[in-house]
């Protein structure tokens, strides 16, 4: 997440499934820790993430994680097809990262991969790499980036089947992101995902400590 000239960064060492508010560190645009969980973090993600803030100023929260489905998806290269509900939330936002140069240490790797994501897109398939998802809010990122997992998961069995598959039309899956994928809707969609983890938890997510 983006707080001004700064970000908000998972801490390393700690399980996604574990993260609580004190967790996270708080760096400034050089990367440097200055408050939050005084620990390193990740240099590849500062260096994708700050370089998406700094193209993106509508972007305030992003997501990137090396899934299961993602990573096995993003071998191909290509977007998810548009071939269900769920899929057409994608439509005209999601984009490809063809290049892959190893682990993200260097800054013009970032700047090249925001340059990817454009001024329209919000997901990205990052080539033999994994997924990214961006939002106005941590909560329209997340759903997005639990939705494209989803879908790429879906879209390797629907391959695995190899039938002929029926594409939905532009004019539908653009209707249909409309209704369904604004990002007050993005938002509103997670709080019952959130709601489950913090169950799971028995409340101590909620607690922020």
């Amino acid at each position: 997440g983006e707080m001004g000239n700064s970000l908000t960064f998972s801490s390393l060492g700690k399980h996604f499934g574990m993260l609580k508010a004190s967790d996270m560190v708080h760096v400034n645009e050089e990367g440097q820790v200055i408050g939050g969980n005084k620990v390193a973090v990740n240099t590849a993600g500062f260096m994708i993430h700050s370089a998406i803030h700094k193209a993106r100023p509508d972007i305030n929260a992003a997501c990137h994680a090396h899934s299961p489905a993602g990573k096995a998806w993003s071998t191909f290269g290509k977007p998810v097809d548009i071939i269900n509900q769920d899929s057409c939330t994608f439509f005209g936002i999601q984009r490809v990262y063809k290049s892959f140069g190893g682990v993200v240490l260097e800054a013009e790797e970032g700047e090249r991969l925001a340059e990817a994501l454009g001024k329209e897109g919000r997901v990205a398939i990052l080539q033999n790499h994994g997924l990214l998802t961006a939002g106005g809010t941590v909560d329209e990122a997340a759903y997005l980036f639990t939705s494209l997992e989803r879908t790429c998961e879906v879209q390797l069995l629907v391959d695995a089947a190899n039938h002929p598959k029926n594409i939905i039309g532009d004019k539908e899956a653009e209707y249909t992101a409309r209704v369904n994928a604004d990002p007050e809707t993005l938002y509103f969609e997670f709080q019952g995902d959130l709601e489950y983890e913090i169950w799971k938890s028995g409340g101590e997510l909620s607690k922020g400590e």
